[in-house]
């Protein structure tokens, strides 16, 4: 892609926009509070990591027009807000800025500014909240993954359902870029397809923001199936986390490769890079590599709180096409499981990849207590009803179609509580489920 005109990037922007203002009336705001008479939806942001008193964002530039940033309170009142990180490319007219804005408060409304460097004035406004990691009860999240770009009638109007639901954090389990499609795996073409992503879908022109952290799976890593002999891998970690990437705070830890612990609500939320470090499959190998699943079990002994282990490709499946933990690393599985059964914490398991979304439950002869494995799959992209050949003994519900998860869990003794469902395009209940957690 070569260098744009500022005029050409607003336009091509606004081009984008059509399919977004195309949707059902108010899907999107969810209330009066979070409207805004500077919001343009021109430019793509995404609100990263985020606690009581910071928040971070991935802002996509042009290249050769740097913008200027301004944070207010709900009082018109200026916040402290600064770049921690920049990246932009010769072979691209697209950029990227990071942000964290400061000293803010918990239950309080601010707004993000995108201003235009020459002529002072707002292109873009957002609005936001920080997030209450101190509290102990009654979270509210979001799970996704596989959002292909090009599903564009699906992609508008699942994320403004999902933004409609008003979950306090979203989880993307992989595949939330296919830098695979269309592309012939080249750095210029990594971060074109990063870029293509960013400036399409809705997720990132939502006129209230939403803490979003990732991990990813093998489309975004660079190609399908691949492990940690990836020729790119490197390339497209840096630019997986210029796109994603949140800098370490209170409450965040980066971990290794893409990965990070999120350690808020009384709970823990691992989110495992299953790519960078992943042996040949079927070979006796890891689906971690050594050190990342030493740091896993190092970081988890540390206390008791129940925890999530968030992940690309499912841990408990063996199904025809798609590849898992058990299918491909079953040994490495059996040793890490009989290795989670001696820890304090409680652990659910969470995944993406398979392009469909169930609940599966987890005999408690395998860690001592009984559990789930939670997949949310897929947002938009390729789907197709589950056949005979997808059947699993632990399922206790799927679906099939286009959906998001979103989950409501709270600490309770020696565990967690969860109640999700799983909504798709056009609103409709696909699934639900209650359950508990507890050594």
């Amino acid at each position: 892609m070569m260098s744009t005109s500022r005029r050409e990037f607003l336009e091509n922007a606004t081009k984008s926009m059509l399919i977004y203002t195309s949707l059902p009336a108010g899907l999107a705001l969810a209330g009066n509070e979070y409207q805004s008479d500077l919001y343009t939806g021109r430019i793509p942001i995404c609100q990263n990591m985020t606690n009581e008193i910071s928040a971070q964002f991935t802002i996509l530039t042009e290249g050769k027009n740097p913008y200027a940033y301004r944070v207010k309170d709900s009082q018109g009142r200026d916040l402290p807000v600064r770049k921690w990180d920049e990246e932009h490319r010769k072979h691209s007219g697209y950029g990227i800025d990071k942000l964290i804005a400061e000293k803010l408060q918990a239950d309080q409304l601010y707004r993000l500014q995108v201003i235009d460097k020459d002529r002072g004035t707002v292109l873009d406004e957002r609005i936001f909240k920080s997030l209450p990691l101190n509290r102990k009860t009654n979270l509210r999240f979001a799970m996704i993954s596989c959002s292909c770009d090009i599903y564009h009638s699906q992609n508008s109007n699942m994320w403004d359902r999902m933004f409609a639901e008003l979950p306090e954090l979203v989880f993307v389990l992989g595949d939330s870029v296919y830098c695979d499609l269309g592309s012939d795996g080249t750095e210029k073409d990594l971060w074109r397809r990063h870029c293509e992503t960013r400036t399409t879908l809705a997720h990132f022109r939502q006129p209230r923001l939403i803490p979003t952290l990732a991990t990813w799976d093998d489309h975004d890593y660079g190609r399908n199936n691949e492990n940690r002999h990836y020729a790119m891998k490197h390339v497209s970690r840096r630019i997986f986390e210029c796109f994603f990437g949140s800098t370490p705070v209170a409450g965040y830890r980066k971990g290794h490769g893409v990965g990070s612990v999120l350690t808020g609500f009384g709970q823990r939320f691992f989110l495992m890079d299953d790519r960078f470090f992943r042996d040949e499959p079927r070979t006796g190998g890891m689906m971690w590599g050594s050190d990342q699943q030493e740091w896993l079990l190092e970081t988890l002994g540390e206390n008791d709180k129940p925890s999530w282990l968030m992940n690309g490709s499912q841990y408990f499946s063996s199904y025809i096409g798609n590849d898992s933990f058990q299918k491909e690393y079953m040994r490495n599985l059996s040793d890490l499981t009989g290795k989670l059964r001696r820890l304090e914490a409680p652990v659910v398991f969470a995944s993406g990849d398979v392009h469909f979304s169930e609940v599966l439950k987890i005999e408690p002869q395998l860690l001592g207590y009984r559990t789930f494995e939670f997949t949310s799959s897929a947002m938009h992209s390729i789907n197709y009803p589950t056949a005979w050949y997808m059947r699993n003994p632990r399922r206790l519900t799927h679906t099939w179609k286009h959906n998001f998860m979103i989950m409501k869990t709270e600490t309770v003794k020696n565990g967690l509580s969860t109640d999700l469902y799983c909504l798709g395009r056009t609103g409709k209940l696909l699934i639900s489920h209650a359950g508990t957690v507890q050594r």
